[in-house]
């Protein structure tokens, strides 16, 4: 059974947002909405206390965005690191606080992929409706993040492969109708505990995000709400027998190492057999995995996700260059990349080559307005989740900038 918050959220209606207290350069944009404050070139800060709760315009913008984020994420402890990959481009990323009321957990996250750039803030008035919208419904739009009951979540995208067809959950009450990436605002405003996540998620009616791209989660936090034992799961969406999709919530991981990439966990044991067809991620996942232990402090978690920082996918001579980038649309399923899984030299020959020397190219001719090709780690986030703090490295640049639920700190 859905939650009372829950259910209001995803019935109620009602927009606005409000100014965050001031740090650097401040950016005034329509009152109807938030107040955004900018952090560094590519992050703003800004807090929404109310923000639209019918669902419908999000659901519909984003129903029609394509986005496959390739993204990598470690639990160690109480301290959660997470990188977010996607396009090198002129969108920015915004540190969202959203304070507590009677119905709502107070929360800070990340929001990205929203579609507002730093010349959209600065010019103030919203360009057209779709601006208007994506200020809007920014909030749903928070990837990562950590609320005053100290439950972290972030979401990844995951190949669907030969998991089964990109549909989840079908009812006939639209009320219930959620984007994956929505999921993490909804668990950060309406759960205390993982129980509560997992009953709210089965709650929901999930859709694909498109072409064969589903999505998975990782949350950590009190087991429940009569249970303080703090507990990291992934969620995932796996069909039946009938092909009708149904949670699977992971709480045991290889080798006791909560990392979640962009390959299905489910059924995966560590081994190159229990791969899907299609594992993006799967090189990260080993490097994340061979360091692990780096990232129990936050510094140390810090410098373990930049390991995977998404820009070394285009050097040729990186040791870290990960092969299962290829997925479903380059025609290379696994078991020609076996070799590569098992640590072969594929660089300069084989069906990689051709791949590798335009990736190469894009990335040194890139362009922030060139279009998609070229991809980058968007944000690092880290959280301690014990001190309720976060730190973000915005666009790859290693200079940290640290918020906690009421503004930036430090």
């Amino acid at each position: 059974m859905k939650s009372k918050l829950l259910a209001t959220l995803l019935a109620g209606a009602c927009m606005m947002g409000c100014l965050i207290g001031s740090h650097a350069e401040t950016v005034t944009t329509p009152s109807a909405h938030s107040e955004f404050t900018r952090v560094t070139d590519y992050l703003f800060e800004v807090t929404y206390t109310e923000y639209e709760q019918n669902l419908a315009p999000a659901m519909e913008y984003y129903a029609k965005r394509y986005i496959p984020m390739g993204c990598a994420s470690v639990q160690n402890g109480k301290i959660r690191g997470r990188n977010y990959d996607w396009a090198y481009d002129e969108s920015a990323s915004h540190v969202v606080h959203v304070p507590a009321t009677e119905t709502r957990h107070a929360s800070v996250g990340v929001a990205a992929t929203t579609g507002v750039t730093p010349a959209m803030i600065e010019a103030g008035t919203p360009a057209d409706e779709t601006m208007a919208l994506r200020l809007n419904i920014l909030p749903y739009i928070t990837l990562d993040g950590i609320n005053d009951a100290g439950l972290c979540v972030n979401i990844n995208v995951v190949n669907a492969g030969e998991i089964g067809a990109p549909f989840a959950f079908k009812n006939d009450d639209p009320s219930d109708d959620v984007m994956p990436l929505m999921i993490p605002r909804l668990i950060l405003d309406s759960c205390g505990s993982i129980a509560e996540a997992v009953d709210a998620i089965s709650g929901m009616d999930v859709y694909p995000l498109g072409k064969s791209y589903e999505a998975h989660l990782m949350i950590s936090g009190a087991k429940s709400a009569d249970d303080a034992t703090f507990q990291t799961v992934v969620i995932e969406f796996i069909p039946d027998e009938n092909g009708h999709y149904q949670l699977n919530v992971i709480d045991k991981f290889v080798d006791d190492k909560p990392i979640m990439t962009n390959f299905h966990l489910t059924g995966f044991d560590g081994t190159v057999e229990s791969l899907t067809a299609h594992p993006a991620g799967y090189e990260r996942y080993l490097i994340l995995a061979n360091a692990f232990d780096q990232g129990k402090t936050v510094s140390g978690m810090l410098d373990l996700m930049k390991k995977v920082w998404y820009s070394k996918n285009y050097d040729l001579y990186s040791p870290n260059f990960w092969y299962s980038e290829a997925t479903k649309s380059s025609g290379h399923l696994m078991s020609e990349r076996g070799e590569a899984y098992l640590g072969g030299d594929v660089t300069k020959a084989g069906p990689f080559a051709e791949r590798i020397a335009q990736q190469t190219e894009d990335y040194l001719n890139r362009s922030r307005t060139g279009g998609n090709k070229t991809w980058q780690t968007v944000h690092t986030s880290v959280y301690d989740i014990e001190k309720g703090e976060l730190s973000v490295l915005s666009q790859e640049c290693s200079i940290e900038y640290k918020f906690d639920l009421n503004g930036r700190i430090g």
